[in-house]
């Protein structure tokens, strides 16, 4: 039995108003590292071209009691994907250090892990249902087999025949020629 599921896809930023609304309604509640500790700490979209905010992560309002945050040194916060009912969204795209290279994104999460005291532990199977029931409608709504095993939005796919560009890096990025 496999613990954890995910998808990668690539995605451009002319996707995330669609995204942004898709998501809401998933009834999806959307968290960063970067707002934990913040009087409004739940955001209400995914995406904001204004941030260059890569990853987020999803819930849904019945399973935000349960999210676990730990603080490492540095009183540094982060949300605790391994136990917490949380769907994991790397954005990817173009990062401000490289605007030539489309990065692929990725929806990720846990069904069961191990504890502290070496138990196998389920996640619900509510949350479990919901993640992927988004997986199932976000595959259908926005993403595109392309290549091999590739799948890409169809401004993915624009981009990347405009720019005649390559896969690289394991697979996790589109190159321009």
């Amino acid at each position: 039995m496999s613990s954890s599921k995910q998808l990668n896809f690539f995605i451009t930023p002319e996707d995330y108003n669609s995204i942004n609304s898709f998501l809401k309604e998933c009834s999806a509640i959307i968290l960063t590292n970067d707002d934990i500790g913040k009087e409004k700490n739940i955001r209400n979209s995914i995406i904001d071209l204004n941030e260059e905010i890569k990853q987020a992560f999803l819930t849904r309002n019945d399973f935000l009691k349960d999210v676990v945050i730990k603080t490492i040194e540095d009183d540094i916060s982060y949300y605790y994907i391994t136990s917490s009912p949380l769907l994991e969204f790397s954005i990817g795209g173009f990062y401000p250090y490289d605007k030539n290279s489309l990065q692929s994104a990725r929806f990720y999460y846990i069904k069961a892990y191990y504890n502290e005291n070496g138990d196998f532990v389920s996640k619900s199977e509510d949350f479990v249902s919901w993640c992927d029931e988004v997986f199932k409608k976000f595959k259908k709504i926005f993403l595109k087999k392309y290549s091999k095993n590739c799948y890409c939005s169809e401004s993915a796919i624009k981009w990347i025949e405009l720019n005649n560009a390559v896969l690289n890096n394991g697979e996790q990025q589109w190159s321009k020629q």
